[in-house]
């Protein structure tokens, strides 16, 4: 039997928040409330990153906030900064990216709540030069879930943490008479769950990809036990799905 590269298991019972108010299966309407205020909230990341509002943007996240994507790592103002470039460097062959936001999911516990939402990245991609210089372009779909760790501070919810797991991507040539066949003993190199993703990355916007976010790995029960230690008030530090902890923090 070939190997399941696309394994998915339940998630270990001691990851999972027992105390936490989630779906209305508990609490108050308030709670309701305050999860639809954390759904208002990640939403923003789709809907304000990709129209460059970045004052919108940044109002979603405490000062303190950590960021972790499969390109780029580090506090908020610091993505934000490096987005604003991606965004400029697109002819230089950096990915155009969206997101398509499919549903979330919310569990509040005190002042803290974890949110995961589905999501579909799309990130085009110039191969040999782009459209303007005789080439072409590529679309990268990537679904994947988006974790936010939130946290409310003198009664403001905002984010502390964000990072990501993927389930699967595939390439799509925008032009359907011109593709490009990425060698798959050279995807084969990456997670399963973003393997052409992390080879455009590496290969085109030349940002080596951060190489734990496969939702099929262990770094998903890692993932998983720091929402937990989250909601129940414990502290919790990058690498958030590793073993690891960013020193720079």
């Amino acid at each position: 039997m070939a190997n399941n590269i696309y394994a998915t298991t339940q998630p270990s019972s001691d990851t999972y928040p027992a105390g936490a108010s989630r779906n209305n299966t508990n609490g108050t309407d308030q709670d309701v409330l305050e999860r639809a205020k954390i759904r208002e909230i990640c939403e923003g990341w789709g809907l304000y990153r990709d129209a460059a509002e970045w004052t919108n943007y940044r109002s979603m996240f405490h000062d303190d906030a950590y960021i972790a994507t499969s390109w780029h790592q580090g506090g908020i103002d610091d993505f934000i900064e490096a987005s604003k470039k991606g965004f400029a460097m697109q002819d230089e062959g950096f990915m155009y990216i969206l997101h398509r936001i499919i549903g979330q999911t919310v569990d509040v516990q005190g002042d803290r709540a974890v949110s995961k939402m589905k999501v579909t990245i799309t990130c085009r991609y110039n191969f040999e030069g782009g459209v303007e210089k005789g080439g072409f372009e590529m679309d990268n779909e990537a679904d994947c879930r988006f974790f936010f760790l939130l946290e409310k501070r003198k009664g403001k919810w905002g984010v502390v943490f964000y990072t990501l797991l993927f389930d699967k991507d595939k390439m799509v040539p925008v032009n359907p008479g011109r593709e490009y066949m990425i060698p798959e003993e050279e995807a084969s190199k990456y997670p399963s769950g973003y393997r052409y993703l992390a080879w455009c990355e590496a290969n085109i916007s030349k940002t080596p990809p951060k190489m734990d976010l496969n939702s099929h790995g262990p770094e998903r029960d890692v993932l998983y036990g720091k929402c937990k230690d989250w909601l129940d008030g414990k502290t919790v530090k990058p690498n958030l799905t590793g073993t690891d902890e960013v020193k720079s923090w």
